[in-house]
């Protein structure tokens, strides 16, 4: 099964999910898929979020707290959901508000180690 074809399977799993993306911790996607942006730029505002990942990473090693495996972000019009797959690459899947965050939170748990098998 292909990366999109993944990452498709997410987005179909989760009522509201607008997108899921494989990126590089450095902020390069490595597939999308967009289902419903909402008339926001998904794939632009996922590749900012690489960003807050960075600065959660290191915010967590320097102070000892161990490595970073998921991190949730909230705004009016959007959830984001990004759970690791490697230390260099993550999945991020993009809600509508009231969108079901735990199945997000699961489909990204079960589908990162296939991910990871296949990079």
């Amino acid at each position: 099964m292909s990366f999109r074809e993944r990452l498709e399977e997410v987005c179909r799993g989760v009522d509201g999910a607008v997108a899921c993306s494989l990126m590089g911790v450095d902020g390069i996607e490595v597939e999308t898929h967009v289902q419903d942006g909402g008339g926001l730029d998904v794939k632009s505002l996922l590749v900012e979020y690489s960003g807050v990942l960075r600065s959660a990473r290191e915010a967590a090693e320097a102070h000892e707290a161990g490595g970073v495996d998921e991190l949730a972000i909230s705004t009016d019009k959007l959830q984001a959901v990004v759970r690791l797959v490697t230390p260099e690459y993550f999945m991020v899947v993009a809600l509508l508000p009231g969108a079901n965050t735990g199945k997000a939170r699961y489909l990204l748990r079960v589908t990162a180690p296939k991910l990871k098998a296949e990079l």
